[in-house]
């Protein structure tokens, strides 16, 4: 069995989405859920991508968006501690990317993820960020280095995971 991404191009999506959202809640000022919505539309217009799958990318991205907000808002620590990993594992154009989204739009990013009222789950098969996902069924942990679909765990086969923080007081 293989562990190809069958839609690789998702990925690279997923980082384009971003930098699009950012550049729009800065240079137009407008609220990040919206900056995401224009950048999934603008992504299918240009061909980039289905309109299901520039829908669904544009939920994860504001999936992922919307926990690293709490994060920061309920942390008060810095996006390392969102990642977990260390900064050297993680691809650095997607760092750079979410280090600029989390300090010019720190405020919209707390009140984004502040609508949200259950925890977050990353399943198999969805597009994330990198960082380091605890599996649900195990406790085992999946480190990624950059933007990329979620596998299962590789310990148990389980595709049900969380995010996981550094705690605020490490």
């Amino acid at each position: 069995m293989s562990q190809e991404d069958p839609k690789p191009h998702l990925s690279e999506a997923y980082a384009r989405m971003i930098e699009r959202a950012r550049s729009t809640v800065e240079s137009a000022g407008k609220r990040l859920e919206q900056a995401v919505d224009e950048a999934r539309d603008m992504a299918h217009e240009l061909g980039e991508l289905t309109r299901d799958e520039a829908d669904l990318l544009s939920e994860y991205v504001k999936r992922d968006l919307r926990d690293l907000g709490a994060y920061l808002d309920l942390s008060g620590s810095d996006l390392r501690g969102w990642f977990v990993i260390d900064k050297t594992l993680i691809e650095a154009r997607l760092f750079e990317l979410m280090a600029s989204v989390a300090d010019k739009t720190s405020l919209a990013l707390a009140e984004f993820a502040r609508n949200v009222r259950q925890p977050t789950v990353w399943r198999t098969g969805e597009i994330t960020g990198p960082g380091v996902l605890a599996c649900l069924e195990c406790g085992k942990t999946l480190q990624l280095g950059k933007a990329g679909r979620i596998p299962p765990c590789p310990h148990c086969h389980a595709t049900r995971f969380r995010r996981q923080h550094e705690s605020p007081e490490a």
